[in-house]
This record gives structure tokens, sequence and C-alpha cells, in this order.
């Protein structure tokens, strides 16, 4: 088995996906203390979910070869200083570490920052990382 074979493994199915999620909207609740309303939040396509549950197996199951828990300590030692940073970096220009930890920050900011991974997801950035981490496997 490669080593990012569970997140490289979503690319065909992403690469077929057309939608990648949507907003959903509390619209049967009236929003009183009796029939409280449902807070908006971004519903995932098969691809985005299975992206997320194959992030953090990647990142658990390589813990010890290239520990990314501190992933925001990690970008920072490839200069990697913020969300802008990771949006215009170069992928084919980052190693495993470096992209993996790029996967995680996204992965787990978007619980902070709802539709930050959709929105990496339609602009073809996760593919490009996706698409770097199988390259790194061939070597």
């Amino acid at each position: 088995m490669r080593r990012f074979e569970k997140i490289t493994g979503v690319i065909p199915v992403l690469e077929g996906e057309e939608g990648h999620g949507e907003w959903i909207v509390d619209t049967e609740h009236r929003g009183t203390p009796d029939d409280p309303v449902q807070m908006p939040f971004v519903g995932y396509g098969r691809a985005g979910e299975m992206l997320i549950e194959a992030v953090h197996e990647c990142v658990e199951d390589l813990s010890k070869e290239m520990d990314v828990h501190d992933y925001m300590g990690v970008l920072e030692s490839y200069g990697l200083h913020g969300e802008d940073d990771i949006q215009a970096v170069d992928a084919s220009a980052c190693d495993a570490r470096c992209t993996l930890a790029m996967f995680l920050a996204i992965v787990r900011q978007d619980r902070f920052c709802e539709e930050l991974l959709l929105s990496y997801l339609e602009s073809g950035k996760m593919l490009e990382w996706m698409k770097q981490l199988a390259k790194l496997d061939e070597c």
C-alpha cells in the first residue's frame, strides 16, 4: 500500500462528482424556543466526506514518519503563514510533509470557517494536492 493511497484513492470520486457540497439551511422550524432552527452548515458530497476521513486516517497512520499534528507549526516551517499562503502555494514544489499538513490545515479549519473545504474542492486545489501526493508516492 502506498503511503497516501487513502487520500489519493478519492481522486476518481472527486473527478466524477459534479457538485462537492451545498449549504443546508433549516426551513422547517420557526426559530422559537420551542421550535429552534438548526444553524446552516455545509453538507459535503461523497468525495468531501471521504476526503475528511482519509486525511485524518492518513495523518494517524503516518504520525511517526511525518508528524503533522501541529500542522500550523509545520506549515510555518515551510514559510506558509496562513490560509492566503496555502492557497497561493505551488503544490508541485511541496514535499509530502508540507502537502499533508496543508490537507490537515484545511480540513481542521473548515470546522471553524464553514465552507473553506468546499472552496478548495471547487477551486481544484484539493485535486491538485492529491495528484502531488500520488506523484510523491511513485518516487
